[in-house]
């Protein structure tokens, strides 16, 4: 499920995967616990636009298939490759019955809100011109090249634009390239016509750049299940009648 750029992911997209899982063929007899968790959290990670799931969501999840068996006994114990596969498959059910109950809402960075952006041309000249007049603190203006990162950090996730606590890590190292290959780290002076064709420059070679290869982003959002606040507000309903209740007779008494 997805909207304005974000998608929930509510363990909906690992229900599809064919059950039990295919293990890769081997010659081996056994496989060992480790070798079924990273094989099923590949498949879940592949149907999940690459992401990798949180260390919490897969201890939850591990709990449920491995009884009484911590992670680093389950990892080391050999299966049949008929019980494994079927562990695998079980251990993918509990990582959606996990989601389900508390959902991830992620961020895909494809490039396409960017594309799309560019290609309104009124809604981007405007977008460029407030960043410009944001950018031009005294009101000369002008703005020197290396203002391009800040530009591109004003617009942020909102506009399909990598955080840069993200570009600068190996998650999207392109970015550093895409700057010097415009000379967008230098201290020459722009006018506003110069900036807005230099951010068009950069904003279409970061689109290619995620093209080729997306960034996910996990924002700090939380899913508010509806049956889940349903019962917290029946709960308090029986809690104020109770009280009510006890009041009326204290005070009949």
């Amino acid at each position: 499920m997805s909207a304005g750029g974000f998608t929930v992911i509510d363990g909906t997209q690992l229900r599809s995967l064919s059950q039990p899982l295919a293990l890769p063929t081997s010659d081996s007899s056994t496989v060992t616990g480790a070798q079924l968790l990273d094989f099923a959290e590949n498949e879940a990670s592949s149907s999940l636009f690459g992401l990798s799931l949180p260390q919490n969501l897969k201890s939850t999840a591990l709990k449920h298939i491995s009884g009484s068996d911590d992670d680093v006994t389950f990892r080391i114990k050999e299966f049949d490759r008929d019980h494994a596969s079927k562990l695998a498959s079980d251990y993918i059910t509990a990582i959606a019955d996990e989601l389900k109950d508390d959902p991830l809402v992620v961020c895909v960075l494809d490039g396409n809100m960017l594309k799309l952006f560019l290609g309104n041309e009124d809604d981007f000249t405007m977008l460029a011109e407030n960043l410009f007049a944001d950018l031009d603190t005294e009101d000369e203006g002008k703005v020197c090249k290396g203002e391009i990162q800040n530009a591109l950090g004003h617009m942020g996730v909102e506009f399909g634009v990598p955080p840069f606590s993200e570009c600068r890590s190996t998650e999207f190292p392109q970015l550093n390239d895409i700057l010097k290959k415009h000379g967008a780290e230098g201290e020459e002076e722009l006018g506003q016509a110069q900036f807005t064709e230099l951010l068009r420059q950069v904003l279409q070679d970061i689109v290619d750049a995620l093209a080729d290869k997306h960034i996910i982003i996990i924002p700090n959002i939380k899913i508010i299940d509806g049956s889940k606040l349903r019962m917290v507000i029946q709960h308090l309903v029986f809690l104020c009648r109770e009280s009510w209740h006890k009041t009326f007779i204290f005070k009949k008494s």
